[in-house]
């Protein structure tokens, strides 16, 4: 008895994921990533207001 034969009528079959993906060819990757710039961590914050609830 196969393992398709305990599914239930009308389940789709799984995905086998039991071995790697083919490979890929190479110039079908990406070659780099243009990285934004990272957000101001400051930005958007009342620097007032932390000065008065902490003591920095």
């Amino acid at each position: 008895m196969e393992a398709d034969d305990n599914r239930p009528s009308g389940a789709e079959a799984t995905k086998d994921y039991s071995s790697l993906p083919p490979n890929v060819r190479l110039d079908a990757t990406i070659a780099s990533v243009d990285a934004e710039p990272v957000p101001d961590p400051q930005a958007g914050r009342n620097v007032d207001q932390r000065r008065a609830l902490h003591d920095d």
